[in-house]
């Protein structure tokens, strides 16, 4: 079971920042406009890991749910993307939203506002780990055992001709 909460905590406001990992094979593409899912091997050591793929061309979503630890704030989040790409080059812009579902909350409701993070791929096939992206708002009413559904995206506007493979999404909050 992963260790949620800071080095010396238990939960509960020791301060600091706290992350999560999410990986590509506990996110679920939406039906409409979701991504594809890919699962690879590395050549040589046999290193398997599973992909989100967002097209190069085409507006495209996966989503996972989270009920984040007790020792968060309830405030804003920022992610960093961990990815690749199997060839190309230039710069892939993935973005992340979410929003609170409280008990009796209609769960059609609006994501907040995304906000993406820029990366450049150096090398097709390894593995890169974008800059971590500026507050992202949690849409409804954040509090304590309250899930989150996130909503990872890829702007289409950013410069990789290629799908961009995600790996994975780490979210940090304090």
């Amino acid at each position: 079971m992963p260790n949620y909460f800071p080095a010396g905590g238990s939960g509960g406001g020791t301060g600091g920042a706290t992350n999560i990992f999410v990986g590509a094979a506990e996110m679920i593409p939406r039906t409409t406009t979701g991504c594809g899912v890919g699962s690879y091997e590395s050549t040589t050591n046999k290193v398997n890991y599973d992909t989100c793929e967002f097209d190069a061309a085409t507006s495209e979503f996966a989503q996972f749910i989270r009920v984040l630890p007790n020792n968060w704030s309830y405030g804003t989040v920022t992610a960093r993307f961990y990815w690749t790409a199997a060839s190309g080059s230039g710069t892939v812009t993935f973005q992340l939203a979410g929003r609170a579902f409280a008990n009796d909350d209609a769960i059609d409701a609006a994501m907040g506002t995304a906000v993406g993070a820029t990366d450049t791929l150096i090398t097709a096939s390894d593995m890169h780990v974008s800059p971590a992206t500026a507050a992202i708002t949690i849409a409804g009413t954040p509090a304590a055992n309250v899930p989150v559904i996130f909503e990872v995206s890829r702007d289409i506007t950013d410069t990789l001709a290629v799908d961009a493979l995600l790996i994975g999404v780490e979210i940090i909050f304090t």
